[in-house]
């Protein structure tokens, strides 16, 4: 079976800025914010935070199966 449709990086190369609904292309515009990047500021924080609560839980685990 072939594939009509060409693959999402290819079609979104095509048309990046087409959008029928002419107040999301403005928000995509001027308001949305990458994800990633609003996420990254908090790594430092969140990362050993989490490796912490891990740590607990495998702790915990092998306390209570003991």
């Amino acid at each position: 079976m072939q594939h009509h449709q060409p693959p999402p990086d290819q079609a979104l190369a095509d048309h990046p800025r087409t959008y029928s609904d002419p107040e999301l292309r403005a928000y995509a515009e001027e308001h949305a914010e990458d994800i990633l990047d609003s996420v990254v500021h908090y790594m430092p924080l969140i990362l050993p935070a989490m490796a912490a609560l891990l740590i607990f839980m495998l702790a915990f685990i092998a306390v209570v199966m003991a």
